[in-house]
C-alpha cells in the first residue's frame, strides 16, 4: 500500500532571527516506522512539514499529488491540536483515506484522541510491529480488534485493544529509513560540524524521577541496541550520507557501562572521523569511562542535575548528589568534553532561597552551557502532576481539557503555595543573566572561538539562551 507519514508543522516562531536559531531534528520515529513498512513491501513517503515550514494548503497539495492509501501522523501532546488540524484538513481532501495517529501522545490519551472523527486509528506505544499489522488489516479489510496496542472506532464506539509488549531485542528492528528524507536539511544549532544526524541506541529509563511519565512510549525497562548494531548504523550514516557528527537521543546513554566501552573501542579501532554527544546521569559515569568516551570522539555530554538543593533532589527522587555532579563535571573538564547541564526552577517544595542555591550551584559547576527551566506539569500520569493536582496547584482535568481543544497552555507552569508563576519566571530570566553574562565566562568563551564563523554562531547561541529560545 502507499503510506504517507507526516510530521506536522507546529512552530509559530515568526521572528526571522529566532527561526534561524531553531533546531531541525530528523523525525526518527517516522524513519523507524517507514523502515518497518518498507520491509513489508509497502511504498512509503515522509513529509516533514515542520522542517519544510509549509502550511496546510501546501501540505494538502503534496498529499493529494502522492495520493496515499493510508496517512500516518506523529504527535506529542503539546502539538496535538496542530496535528488534529492537519488531519481535519487532509480528511476533507481525501475523505476515504484512513488516518492513523502515533507518537508519545497516544500512550497518555488514546480514547480521548479518537473522539475526533477525523482520526481513525491510534497506535499506543512502540509502533514498528503494530503499524505493519494495522496496515495489513486495513489492506485486507479485516477487523483490527485483535491487533494489540491500538485504539479505533467501530459503530461509533471507541475501542482500545490489549496492550502490546515492549520490543525486547532492539537489534531486530530495522535501521531508520534515512533514504526517505534529505538528511542534509537537518541541523542542530549547537553542533560542531555541518554533516549531522541523530541516533537512538536504547529505549526506556530505569530511574524514577518525580516527573517521569510511567505511561511513556518506551517504558521504564532499559533496553539497548548492541555496540555492533550501533556501529552498523554509524557505518551507513558515515559512508553513504557523509555524516560526521551524531547526537544520541537516548534518555540515559551510559546505563550499560560495558556496552558503551565496547562501542567506544570499536569507534577507535575503525578510526571514524566522527564526533558525538549524548545524555546521561552524573551517577552513571566515572573517570575511566569519560576518558575512553573522549578518546572515541565524544565532545559533549548533557546532564540533568535539576537542583542545587540536596533536600529537593531527594524529594524529586533524582537519585544523585551534588558531589556526584561535581565529580562528573570535573572529569569532563579534565578530558576536554563540553558540558551541558539542565536545571529546573519552581520544583515541589521550592522557595526563593532554594532557587538561589540552584543558580549558585550552576555557576560553581561552570558548565559550557546550561538551562534554567520553569517546572512544567506535563502529563496527567506522572507523580509531579498528581502531587500538584492533589495540592490544588493545577486542575485535575487540565490535560483532558487541553486535548479536547480548550484554549489553555500546552506548557502549564507549576505554581505552589510558596511560589507564584511570575516569581519562577523572573528567577529563570535572572539565572540566565547571572550565568551567561559573567565577564569571566564571556571572556573564556570568546577566547575559545578564533574562527569568525564559529564566534558568530556562539554569540547567536548565547543570545538565544538569554531569550529562552534554545530547545533542550
Amino acid at each position: 500500500m502507499k503510506v504517507l507519514l507526516i510530521y506536522p508543522h507546529y512552530s509559530k516562531t515568526t521572528n526571522t532571527f529566532f527561526r534561524f536559531l531553531k533546531n531541525k531534528i530528523p523525525p526518527l520515529g517516522l524513519l523507524y516506522i517507514g523502515s518497518a513498512l518498507k520491509e513489508k513491501s509497502h511504498e512509503v513517503k515522509i513529509i516533514d512539514a515542520e522542517e519544510k515550514k509549509i502550511d496546510l494548503e501546501s501540505l494538502g497539495k503534496l498529499t493529494k499529488n502522492y495520493n496515499p492509501q493510508i496517512i500516518g501522523i506523529s504527535t506529542t501532546t503539546p502539538v496535538f491540536k496542530r496535528a488534529r488540524e492537519t488531519a481535519t484538513y487532509l480528511k476533507k481532501i481525501l475523505p476515504n483515506v484512513p488516518i492513523i495517529f502515533g507518537g508519545p501522545h497516544l500512550a497518555s490519551f488514546p480514547k480521548i484522541s479518537l473522539e475526533f472523527k477525523e482520526i481513525d486509528y491510534g497506535i499506543i506505544g512502540e509502533g514498528e510491529i503494530t503499524i505493519c499489522e494495522l496496515v495489513d488489516a486495513i489492506e485486507k479489510k479485516q477487523d483490527p480488534g485483535k491487533i494489540k496496542g491500538i485504539v479505533f472506532r467501530k459503530n461509533n464506539e471507541i475501542i482500545q485493544t490489549e496492550s502490546r509488549e515492549m520490543i525486547q531485542d532492539l537489534n531486530k528492528i530495522s535501521l531508520p529509513a534515512w533514504s526517505l528524507i534529505d538528511i542534509r536539511k537537518y541541523q542542530d544549532i549547537m553542533s560542531k560540524r555541518d554533516a549531522f544526524a541523530t541516533m537512538i541506541s536504547s529505549r526506556g529509563c530505569p530511574y524514577n524521577c518525580f516527573w517521569c511519565d510511567p505511561e511513556g512510549r518506551f517504558g521504564k525497562k532499559f533496553r539497548a541496541r548492541s555496540a555492533d548494531n550501533m556501529i552498523k548504523e554509524i557505518d551507513l550514516l558515515y559512508n553513504k550520507y557523509g555524516i560526521r557528527e551524531i547526537l544520541f537521543y537516548d534518555d540515559t546513554f551510559t546505563v550499560d557501562r560495558q556496552r558503551v566501552i565496547d562501542f567506544c573501542n570499536t569507534i577507535i579501532k575503525q578510526k571514524f572521523d566522527l564526533i558525538w554527544e549524548c545524555r546521561t546521569r552524573v551517577n552513571l559515569v566515572d573517570e575511566k569511562l569519560i576518558k575512553l568516551m573522549a578518546k572515541a570522539g565524544c565532545y559533549r555530554i548533557r546532564f540533568g542535575i535539576e537542583s542545587g538543593n540536596e533536600k529537593i533532589l531527594k524529594f524529586i527522587r533524582k537519585g544523585i548528589t551534588k558531589e556526584q555532579a561535581r565529580n562528573a563535571i570535573g572529569w569532563c573538564k579534565k578530558y576536554k568534553i563540553e558540558i551541558f547541564t539542565y536545571f529546573m526552577l519552581g520544583l515541589p517544595t521550592e522557595t526563593e532561597k532554594t532557587m538561589k542555591e540552584t543558580i549558585k550551584f550552576a555557576i560553581e559547576l561552570n558548565p559550557d552551557y546550561t538551562t534554567f527551566s520553569p517546572t512544567i506539569a506535563f502529563n496527567r500520569g506522572n507523580d509531579l502532576f498528581k502531587w500538584a493536582a492533589e495540592k490544588g496547584f493545577i486542575e485535575k482535568d487540565y490535560w483532558e481539557r487541553f486535548v479536547r481543544g480548550e484554549n489553555i497552555s500546552p506548557y502549564p507552569q507549576l505554581k505552589t503555595d510558596k511560589l507564584k508563576e511570575d516569581t519562577v519566571r523572573s528567577y529563570s530570566k535572572m539565572a540566565y543573566r547571572k550565568f551567561y553574562l559573567r565577564p569571566s565566562f564571556v571572556l573564556k568563551k570568546l577566547s575559545n572561538y578564533r574562527n569568525i564563523k564559529n564566534l558568530k554562531k556562539y554569540l547567536l547561541i548565547g543570545i538565544a539562551f538569554l531569550f529562552g529560545k534554545i530547545e533542550a
